[in-house]
């Protein structure tokens, strides 16, 4: 874990200020992001440490630093509220500086809901218990998308019963919104400023950002026809990015949830893109196709995308108790199988990238998505790339190796076993073997250090 330096600190303890845009001069590799959910197999730690093992996390300003947005019992809708809530300030600012002392390198991005949101009709509104428990816009809200029957549609849900599909027997998590809205736009961009000014967290994420094909079905699992068209919908974000850049300083950070879609068209106004690396069977891993995919994707970004740059890569897990409770999701994360999964996905970013990673839960899974465990292969300390990406080792196709300032990581799906020698005795971090000549499984991956490296 990072810690932030001595004469730093004291500077900001005494001034009080708070650095909005986290710098990553310092951060060390491999370095881990947080989607949303955090860590689960550290019960030892609070809540705060596990969020600091974490170099990026984004979520609701809530999560990351205890601030919501300026709701009230009069104004109860989120999704109205352009700024946060002034009586939170010095918690979040406190929470902030905490998180800082324990990691610097840490970036704090907000999620703003653009696409779907919880919806809540009147009849349901009048059983919440408590009013902040409404939904995202009032009931009959312009910004709702409406279906032929004029009734909002729904976006998403979570199959709980495990049939394979969403229906009414299941959990409805989100309804669409009307993002073609000007008016909507408009509040989208409001929170963004808001967010800017308010010097507590470097940026936003925007999920289901999508330039091949519309994200409205008519139904949430008949994606054969949708509502607006990928034309219009394609139009309204690129609108939405260039109203929010126009108005938020050039350092403002913004990351989008592209899965392993190459965005060309947004490139010059985003930082990142959140590779959430979808698979068809949550209990298999990925294909050579799909890898070959991901590769292509995360090097395109890393090349095109706005600078700083902020990708993120996520890779999901083998899932065997689709129903797992907290101790079974714990211990499927430690397989052997995952944990090969866990060290492939981990060397490709870092041989491919200088980003972001995590190793997660599928999401079809009922529980929380994006719940994961901390590995002990991601404390190596690697220190900064000294070599560039995507390079082969000895030429060999699909075996891939890249130095840093403490050791050397190596990615491998050539299809067969391979070799790798160095000059020196090197440490495995998987094996813990100190020798010259290590041998990497195919689709597996592994960090060497120099000898008298932590």
């Amino acid at each position: 874990m990072k810690r932030f330096g001595t004469e730093y600190l004291i500077l900001l303890l005494i001034t009080g200020v708070i650095i909005a845009n986290g710098g990553d001069a310092n951060r060390n590799y491999p370095s881990i992001f947080q989607a949303w959910n955090g860590i689960e197999n550290r019960p030892d730690e609070d809540e705060l440490h596990r969020l600091v093992r974490h170099d990026l996390a984004f979520a609701h300003p809530y999560t990351l630093l205890r601030i919501s947005w300026n709701i009230s019992e009069e104004q109860p809708y989120s999704g109205l509220a352009t700024d946060l809530n002034p009586n939170q300030l010095p918690v979040a600012r406190e929470r902030k500086q905490e998180l800082f002392s324990l990691n610097p390198n840490l970036l704090l991005l907000v999620e703003i809901r653009y696409r779907d949101a919880k919806y809540l009709s009147r009849q349901n509104e009048a059983h919440v218990e408590n009013w902040w428990e409404v939904g995202f816009y009032p009931p009959d809200s312009p910004y709702w998308l409406k279906g032929s029957n004029g009734k909002p549609v729904i976006g998403w849900g979570e199959d709980t019963n495990g049939n394979g599909k969403i229906d009414e027997n299941d959990t409805i998590l989100h309804y669409l919104i009307d993002f073609t809205n000007p008016e909507a736009q408009d509040l989208i961009v409001n929170q963004a400023v808001a967010l800017d000014k308010s010097n507590l967290f470097d940026g936003i994420m925007l999920d289901w950002w999508n330039e091949d094909y519309a994200t409205s079905p008519t139904g949430v699992d008949d994606w054969s026809d949708t509502i607006l068209t990928p034309e219009a919908e394609s139009e309204a974000r690129l609108s939405i990015l260039r109203k929010i850049r126009e108005q938020v300083e050039d350092d403002f950070l913004i990351l989008v949830n592209a899965n392993m879609r190459q965005i060309p068209k947004s490139a010059p106004e985003v930082n990142g893109t959140f590779m959430e690396c979808y698979k068809q069977e949550h209990d298999r891993g990925y294909s050579l196709d799909q890898i070959l995919q991901i590769e292509e994707t995360l090097l395109w970004a890393e090349q095109h995308l706005r600078e700083p740059r902020i990708n993120c890569l996520e890779g999901w897990r083998v899932v065997t108790n689709y129903t797992g409770d907290l101790n079974t999701r714990i211990a499927e994360r430690n397989s052997e199988e995952n944990q090969q999964w866990m060290r492939m996905i981990t060397t490709l970013s870092l041989t491919h990238s200088d980003g972001y990673v995590l190793f997660a839960d599928d999401n079809a899974i009922p529980a929380a998505d994006h719940l994961h465990n901390w590995y002990e292969f991601w404390d190596a300390n690697l220190g900064q790339a000294n070599q560039e990406k995507a390079t082969q080792y000895q030429g060999i196709q699909g075996f891939f190796i890249r130095e840093f300032e403490n050791g050397w990581v190596v990615y491998n799906r050539s299809g067969t076993k391979q070799t790798v020698t160095f000059d020196v005795p090197v440490i495995s971090i998987n094996s813990s073997e100190r020798q010259l000549h290590h041998q990497i499984s195919d689709f597996d991956g592994e960090i060497f250090l120099k000898t008298g490296t932590d």
